[in-house]
């Protein structure tokens, strides 16, 4: 099966951070922490739509095996992912928002002299992002922002690649459904955000096997600034784990997965109905933290248009 970066939790730490830096106008709404894993695209408060356009490199140093331990990658191999993400959003109401997500995935892999490069598109993610409370009404109560989403198999899986290594891999082959619930606050030019994640896979058969990924349950907390010129810098964490896969109802021994990442991101508006964002992210390589998990470092770089 493809490997965990392909997931829409670990691809939506380089999306949050488009979600998740632009100053508003007033320091009070600077917060839009903790929507990026189930909402790609997150709209200021003086914006009813939003496009954006996201690329992604991401470089491999190694993994984390089924103990924990850390295991770099070989001389004689390389694995290098690039992604592009299209995304929109739309205000349905002024506290509701419906977003899309179309990711184009490309894979380089190297190894033992041999190389191969493929891609395609990936899994189609749409959300929706419900505010009963905003960051900033209430000074001693968070914002409180209730998240759903589902993530479509549009992407071609593992057993159906055709170029060599896989290499054309680019989703899970099942459909993700993803619900959570994000607590945001602002302290002045100061916001802080802390989401809990929960994601669930439809079985799917593999040859003949029936095939389920176990539920993913993901932490995520950030903490920025906004200065005065309107532009940001946050620190992005995320912590996911999913627990054993299952064949034929029967639990796949050491299957289970666990990852630690963190971001570094900042946006610079151009306008007021544009702005550039961009994070630099790593999985620290360091033993226990991560799980059946390849540890990886890059960044990202995007455009974000906002209409009203």
């Amino acid at each position: 099966m493809p490997r965990w970066s392909r997931s829409t939790f670990a691809r939506s730490v380089a999306v949050l951070a488009a979600a998740l830096l632009h100053a508003e106008r007033a320091f009070a709404q600077a917060c839009c922490a903790g929507s990026g894993a189930v909402t790609p695209a997150r709209l200021g408060v003086h914006e009813d739509a939003l496009v954006g356009l996201q690329a992604r490199y991401a470089g491999h140093l190694g993994s984390h095996d089924a103990e924990g331990e850390y295991v770099r990658t070989p001389s004689h191999a390389r694995e290098i992912n690039l992604e592009q993400n299209l995304f929109g959003a739309v205000r349905v109401v002024r506290r509701v928002q419906l977003s899309v997500l179309v990711p184009f995935v490309q894979t380089h892999r190297r190894a033992y002299g041999r190389s191969s490069t493929g891609g395609g598109i990936g899994d189609l993610n749409v959300a929706a992002r419900w505010d009963p409370l905003l960051a900033g009404e209430a000074q001693r109560v968070p914002g409180v922002g209730l998240l759903a989403g589902v993530t479509f198999p549009t992407g071609r899986t593992a057993e159906d690649a055709e170029r060599p290594m896989a290499t054309d891999a680019t989703g899970i082959g099942a459909v993700q459904a993803n619900g959570g619930i994000a607590f945001e606050q602002t302290f002045g030019p100061w916001f802080v955000g802390v989401s809990g994640l929960f994601a669930w896979r439809t079985p799917r058969t593999v040859r003949g096997a029936r095939m389920k990924l176990a539920p993913q349950y993901t932490l995520l907390a950030s903490v920025g600034y906004a200065f005065p010129s309107g532009a940001t810098a946050a620190l992005v964490g995320l912590y996911t784990v999913e627990g054993l896969a299952r064949v034929d109802d029967a639990a796949v021994p050491a299957s289970d997965r666990r990852v630690v990442s963190g971001s570094i991101a900042g946006s610079v508006p151009l306008t007021d109905w544009l702005r550039v964002v961009a994070s630099l992210f790593a999985n620290p390589p360091f033993a226990s933290l991560g799980l059946n998990q390849p540890v990886t470092a890059g960044g990202t770089v995007g455009v974000i248009w906002g209409f009203s």
